[in-house]
C-alpha cells in the first residue's frame, strides 16, 4: 500500500544546498504557486504563479536592494532576507524598495514577469517610475507583469512600494489584511521568502491543477494557458506522466486537447477523466503507523503546450494520487475512514527567536530549511511529529512556505492548511477589509491546491471572537476556497463558546464547524461537543497551561479519553510550548510562547526526547492501534504540577486472591487491516517480574474503530503491586507497547477501605458528607453537614466504589456523566452508570480522595467552606483539604 524511496529527499536537499547563501529562495521548479490577488485592479495576477515551472528563463534577485523607509533616507537591505522586521527596521510600517534588472531575451516573443515569493502586505511595482500594479497579499505570492514595461534585452529600475500591516489599518485600528497573529511583533513584514525576474514564451502554460478521484479511480487535471501576445492563438495541449519516486507503474496514456486562446487572456481546459487502473500502491499514503525513513508515493504531471505557430511550453507538476472527503460524521481518506490526531503550529512564536533577527522562522530558521551540517531541519521536525504519532499538523494561521508542504508530500504528514484570517482578540477588520481577506484565502488554494498532503482547508480561525463574523463572510470565504479547490473538505474554527450550529445555511456536504477549548481554557477535561451528520472534534485546548508539566500530561490524558469518545479531529495546543525543539535546535530561552513564560522541553534540556516519560505518554495516547484501560487513565487524567503518571493515590486497589476485570479498549486508527493482535501480561511487583496471567488474541477492529475487550484475572495471593502490560500488533509487527498501569494489592499500603457503613468528614471543615436536608428525592443536592450522616460503601469488580446515601437508599451520582468542573454532586436511584461509580484513593496521611470513575474529577467542598450546607462539587485533585476526606466508622 505505502511506497518507501530515500530518492526525493535527498535530491532536494542536494538542489538546496546548491542555492548557498541564497537559500531562502528555493522554489521547488515542479510545484506552482498561487498568484496574489489585486485590491487595486490595475492588473491581474495569473491564475496561479507559476514559480519557474515553464519559465525560459530565470534571474534570481536576491541579494541588496535599496531601502527607503518613509520619512527617512535611502538606506540597503536584503531581499529576502526574511522581510524588513527581521532586518531591524522594527518600526517601520512603509518602504521603497529599488534595484536595477535587465530583461532576458530569449530570441522568440516572451513575456517578463517580477515574481516575489511573498510581500506582506501591499506592493506597488514600478518601472523607471511608471506603476505597474498594486496587489495586496498576505503570505502568499505576488506577481507582476512587467512584459509591456520592459523589452527584452533592456535594462531598468523596478521600485517596489510596500506597505506593511502597520500602515494598512481601519479607523478602528484594525487590520485591513489578514497579518496570522497580531500579538506577534515579529511576523514578516516586506518582501519574504524569494525573489526572481523570470521570462516565459508569449503563450504558456501558467498553472495545472491536477484532481485524482480514488473512487472514481479516474484522473482529470485542468490546464491554464496564459497568451500575453496581441492575437489569438490555437494551442495543442499534450500530457505525460511518471514517478517521483522512480518507482515503475504502467501510467494512462493522456489524451491532447486543443483550445483557442484570445489575445491578453487566459484559457483554462478540463484533460479527462482518464481511467487510473494501478493499485493502492500508487496511492498517496500518510506515514501511520509510524515507519523511520518512509516515503510516500508522488507522481510527475509533465504539460507541453504547442502553439499554431511552433513555439512550445513546458511545465511540470508534482502530485499525490489521493482523495480526502467527508461523509457525513466521518472522515476519509481514499475511502478509508481517517481520525485525525496531532497538532497545531503557530508559527508566529518561532518568528519572535532571534536568529540574526526575529521575524520570518519558516525561511530562516535552520529547523524549517533544508538539513544543514548541525540541524535535521523541518525533515527532522516532521520525523518528530511522526515518530510522536501525530498524523496531522494545522499549520496555524501563518501559512507554511512551499518546501515545508513539499516535505510534508514526501514524508507523509497530513496538514490542515489555515489562512492567516483570525477572529481572536478582533484585531483584523473583516467589513473595512473584506476583499483583502476573501482574496487571500483564495491565493493560498492556488498555491497550495497541488500538495496531497493538504488533506483540508481551515478557512478562518476562532470568527465568533471577532465582533464582526457574519454567515456571509463565511460563505464568502467558502466559496473563494471550494471554488478554487473543490476536492477537499473545509472546516470553520471557533473559538470558546463557539456555536456549532452558527451558520444554518452553510449545508455544504464537505463543511464542518470544529469547535476549541470544550472544558474551558487551560483546564484538563474529556468533554466532546457533537453535531448530527458532521465531524466532532476539537480544534485546540489545553492552552495556556501548555507551558507546563501538567499541561504537557493532558496532551496524553486528555486527548486519549477523547478518542475513546469518537472525536474525529483532536488537535492539542500547542506542542510547541511543551516542546519547543520538536523543531530542532530550539531553546526554551529562544523565544516567549504567546501565552507568556517559556517552553518546558527544548535542545537545552531535552538532549535525549524519546527517553522522556512525558513524550513517551504522549507517543503512547497518539498511537494509531493503542490498547488502552480509558478508566485507569482517566482516573489521573488531571495529573498533579509535575506531570506524574499515574498519580499513585490514582491507581485502584484490590484484594489479593480477587478477580480483577478491566474492559481494555483497542483503537485501530491505521487505514489498512482490521485484523489487530491484542496481547495483556500481569506480571507481579515489577514491569520485568513473574509472570501471573496473561492472554492473546486476534481481533477485528474496524478501520477508524475501536472495541472493547475484557481482561480477567485473579490477583496473586502474595505481593504488593500487579502491573499490566498492553500490546497490539499488525500482521505480526508490534505497533503498541504500554507497561504504565498497575494496581495496588491489600497490605501494599495504597487499601482502599473496606466494605462498611461510613461517616465521612471533610479535612478542611471537619463536617460530615451528606445531602441537603436529608432529601430521598432524585437530584438532591450533596452537601457538608454538622451531624451523624452515613454513607454505605460499595466495592466493585473493577476496584471502583458506590456510596449509598443511608437516609434515602441513593447513591452519588455525577448529573449526566458531565466532566464538567465545580459542577454540584447529587443523589440518585442507583443504575449501575459509571457515573455512580468513585475511586476512594488513599492520600497517605489517613485522608481519602473521592474521585469519579467517568470525569476523574474530586469530590470539593466548593470554596473551601466551613459553613453547614456548604456545596460538594467535583474538581480537579489539586491536593487541598477541602478535598480530603477521613472515614470514619459508623
Amino acid at each position: 500500500m505505502r511506497q518507501n524511496s530515500p530518492r526525493t529527499l535527498s535530491q532536494r536537499f542536494a538542489r538546496a544546498a546548491l542555492a548557498g547563501a541564497t537559500l531562502l529562495a528555493i522554489i521547488d521548479t515542479v510545484q506552482p504557486a498561487a498568484a496574489g490577488q489585486p485590491a487595486v485592479a490595475t492588473q491581474p495576477a495569473p491564475a496561479a504563479a507559476a514559480a519557474g515551472a515553464a519559465a525560459i528563463a530565470s534571474v534570481d534577485l536576491a541579494g541588496t536592494w535599496s531601502f527607503t523607509p518613509t520619512g527617512r533616507g535611502a538606506t540597503s537591505i536584503t531581499v529576502p532576507g526574511g522581510g524588513w522586521y527581521k532586518q531591524g527596521f522594527t518600526d517601520v510600517n512603509e518602504a521603497v524598495y529599488s534595484r536595477t534588472i535587465t530583461v532576458p531575451d530569449s530570441g522568440q516573443p516572451q513575456s517578463a514577469w517580477i515574481e516575489f515569493g511573498a510581500v506582506n502586505h501591499q506592493a506597488t511595482l514600478s518601472v523607471d517610475g511608471r506603476v505597474v500594479a498594486t496587489q495586496t497579499t498576505a503570505f502568499t505570492p505576488s506577481n507582476f507583469d512587467i512584459t509591456a514595461y520592459a523589452a527584452p534585452g533592456s535594462t531598468h529600475t523596478i521600485s517596489v512600494d510596500v506597505k506593511g500591516r502597520g500602515a494598512l489599518k481601519a479607523s478602528n485600528g484594525r487590520y485591513l489584511v489578514p497579518d496570522a497573529a497580531e500579538w506577534s511583533e515579529a511576523v514578516p513584514q516586506g518582501i519574504f521568502r524569494s525573489a526572481f525576474l523570470r521570462t516565459y514564451p508569449a503563450v504558456y502554460v501558467s498553472d495545472t491543477f491536477v484532481r485524482p478521484s480514488v473512487a472514481n479511480k479516474t484522473l482529470s487535471y485542468d490546464v491554464s494557458v496564459r497568451n500575453t501576445s496581441g492575437s489569438s492563438r490555437s494551442v495543442t495541449l499534450t500530457g505525460s506522466l511518471s514517478s517521483n519516486n522512480g518507482t515503475a507503474f504502467s501510467y494512462p496514456e493522456l489524451p491532447s486537447r486543443t483550445v483557442t486562446v484570445a489575445a491578453h487572456s487566459t484559457a483554462t481546459v478540463t484533460v479527462g477523466p482518464v481511467a487510473w487502473n494501478l493499485d493502492s500502491t500508487s496511492y498517496w499514503w500518510p506515514n501511520v503507523p509510524y515507519r523511520s525513513g518512509y516515503q510516500a508515493q508522488l507522481h510527475r504531471l509533465a504539460v507541453r503546450a504547442v502553439t499554431d505557430d511552433g513555439h512550445t511550453s513546458d511545465a511540470t507538476y508534482r502530485f499525490g494520487f489521493r482523495e480526502a472527503t467527508q461523509n457525513g460524521d466521518y472522515y476519509y481518506l481514499n475511502g478509508v475512514r481517517v481520525n485525525f490526531r496531532g497538532d497545531n503550529l503557530q508559527g508566529a512564536d518561532y518568528d519572535r527567536i532571534n536568529n540574526g533577527g526575529k521575524g520570518d522562522a519558516y525561511d530562516t530558521l535552520p529547523g524549517f530549511l533544508p538539513p544543514s551540517s548541525n540541524n535535521g531541519g523541518w525533515p527532522q521536525t516532521v520525523d518528530n511529529y511522526q515518530r510522536l504519532n501525530f498524523n496531522v499538523l494545522r499549520v496555524h494561521q501563518e501559512p507554511a512556505s512551499p518546501y515545508m508542504l513539499d516535505v510534508a508530500d514526501e514524508m507523509g504528514l497530513m496538514i490542515i492548511d489555515e489562512t492567516a484570517i483570525r477572529g481572536s482578540q478582533s484585531g483584523q477588520d473583516w467589513n473595512a477589509g473584506h476583499d483583502n481577506m476573501v482574496n487571500h484565502a483564495r491565493a493560498l488554494v492556488l498555491r497550495d491546491r497541488n500538495h496531497p498532503a493538504v488533506i483540508r482547508w481551515s478557512q478562518v480561525n476562532e470568527p465568533n471572537q471577532s465582533g464582526q463574523d457574519s454567515e456571509q463572510f463565511e460563505k464568502d470565504l467558502y466559496a473563494a476556497i471550494n471554488g478554487n479547490d473543490g476536492t477537499r473538505p473545509v472546516i470553520a474554527e471557533v473559538g470558546v463558546d463557539g456555536n456549532l450550529n452558527g451558520y444554518p445555511g452553510m449545508t455544504y456536504a464537505n463543511f464542518a464547524v470544529i469547535p476549541h477549548y470544550v472544558d474551558g481554557f487551560g483546564r484538563y477535561g474529556e468533554g466532546l461537543k457533537t453535531v448530527n451528520g458532521r465531524p466532532d472534534g476539537e480544534g485546540e485546548y489545553i492552552w495556556p497551561a501548555c507551558n507546563n508539566k501538567q499541561g504537557f500530561e493532558w496532551f496524553a490524558t486528555a486527548t486519549l479519553a477523547k478518542r475513546g469518545k469518537n472525536a474525529t479531529d483532536l488537535r492539542p495546543y500547542t506542542l510547541l510550548s511543551a516542546w519547543a525543539s520538536v523543531v530542532p535546535g530550539v531553546r526554551t530561552t529562544d523565544f516567549t510562547p504567546e501565552e507568556g513564560g517559556h517552553p518546558i522541553y527544548g535542545a537545552d534540556n531535552l538532549p535525549a526526547p524519546w527517553s522522556n516519560p512525558q513524550i513517551q505518554r504522549v507517543q503512547a495516547a497518539f498511537n494509531p492501534v493503542a490498547a488502552v484501560d480509558l478508566p485507569f487513565w482517566s482516573a489521573s487524567g488531571a495529573s498533579d504540577s509535575n506531570g506524574t503518571f499515574p498519580l499513585p493515590q490514582a491507581v485502584p486497589n484490590y484484594a489479593r486472591n480477587a478477580t480483577v476485570t478491566r474492559n481494555i479498549t483497542v483503537f485501530n486508527d491505521d487505514l489498512a487491516d482490521t485484523s489487530v493482535g491484542f496481547t495483556w501480561t500481569a506480571r507481579l511487583d515489577a514491569p520485568d517480574g513473574a509472570v501471573v496471567a496473561s492472554g492473546s488474541t486476534t481481533l477485528t477492529v474496524p478501520l477508524g474503530s475501536r472495541v472493547t475487550q475484557p481482561v480477567s484475572f485473579t490477583t496473586p495471593a502474595t505481593g504488593n503491586r500487579v502491573y499490566l502490560q498492553l500490546s497490539t500488533t499488525k500482521s505480526g509487527s508490534p505497533v503498541f507497547t504500554d507497561a504504565v498501569e498497575y494496581f495496588n494489592l491489600a497490605g501494599s499500603g495504597g487499601d482502599g477501605p473496606a466494605p462498611g457503613t461510613y461517616r465521612i468528614v471533610n479535612r478542611n471543615s471537619g463536617k460530615p458528607l451528606a445531602v441537603a436536608g436529608n432529601s430521598a428525592a432524585d437530584g438532591a443536592k450533596v452537601v457538608q453537614q454538622s451531624g451523624t450522616a452515613t454513607w454505605t460503601i460499595a466495592t466493585t469488580s473493577d476496584g471502583s466504589y458506590t456510596l449509598q446515601y443511608v437516609p434515602s437508599g441513593k447513591v452519588l451520582d455525577v448529573n449526566a456523566n458531565s466532566s464538567t468542573a465545580g459542577l454540584q454532586l447529587q443523589q440518585w436511584t442507583a443504575n449501575g452508570g459509571p457515573n455512580q461509580l468513585w475511586y476512594l484513593r488513599s492520600t497517605g496521611n489517613g485522608y481519602y480522595t473521592i474521585a469519579s470513575h467517568d470525569s476523574g474529577l474530586v469530590a470539593d467542598v466548593s470554596g473551601a467552606a466551613t459553613s453547614d450546607g456548604a456545596q460538594v462539587v467535583q474538581w480537579a485533585a489539586n491536593g487541598g483539604a477541602n478535598q480530603q476526606w477521613q472515614l470514619n466508622r459508623a
